[in-house]
């Protein structure tokens, strides 16, 4: 299973330090231009041990557009760097170049909730080396879990589980969105 201790360490391969920094800062201008639309939308409390966090994160090209992001860590206490962690988001990012690197290391979410081919293909050209990384979803979830603290998450919002999206579903839902921002471009 990844923690963030083995992402940070895929990026940090091959780079130089600057080169890290500068990931890590565009991840971070992410969070904070994201940081108003994200909303923690049901949490779960495994025994003593683990926790689920449901949020919901705006897309970064097309603001009606929300996506389910979904953060399980080993942990209720808090969320640090050797916490092991599984992710889900229907993002088409995370989908395409993580979902199945996420897979293989035992750190995907509901795989069912994705095509197969995502579980089963390396995708060879978005992530040819198969690292196991951040896209601007997963990173600014973890982010917001880590400065919300899982305590106060588990107090407020422990027992609500939202229903999540597909992958399928949430790519029919975000075509359906655009042709209808389309239709309404072309309509004004």
């Amino acid at each position: 299973m990844l923690t963030l201790k083995n992402i940070i360490g895929n990026i940090k391969k091959g780079q130089s330090a600057l080169a890290v920094r500068a990931v890590l800062n565009e991840l971070e201008r992410n969070y904070e231009a994201m940081l108003p639309g994200i909303a923690i939308s049901g949490c779960q409390k495994h025994g003593d041990n683990a926790t689920t966090v449901y949020l919901t994160m705006p897309s970064a090209t097309t603001k009606s557009v929300v996506y389910d992001i979904v953060i399980w860590v080993r942990s209720i206490t808090k969320m640090d760097m050797d916490v092991p962690f599984k992710a889900y988001s229907n993002s088409p990012a995370f989908s395409y170049n993580f979902a199945y690197v996420f897979y293989q290391a035992g750190s995907l979410l509901f795989p069912n909730k994705y095509p197969k081919e995502f579980r089963e293909l390396p995708p060879k050209t978005r992530n040819p080396y198969m690292s196991a990384g951040f896209d601007r979803h997963i990173f600014s979830g973890i982010r917001y879990i880590s400065e919300y603290k899982l305590p106060k998450i588990i107090g407020i919002y422990n027992g609500k589980v939202p229903p999540v999206k597909s992958f399928k579903e949430k790519i029919k839902e975000v075509n359906n969105i655009r042709a209808e921002l389309k239709k309404a471009q072309i309509g004004s």
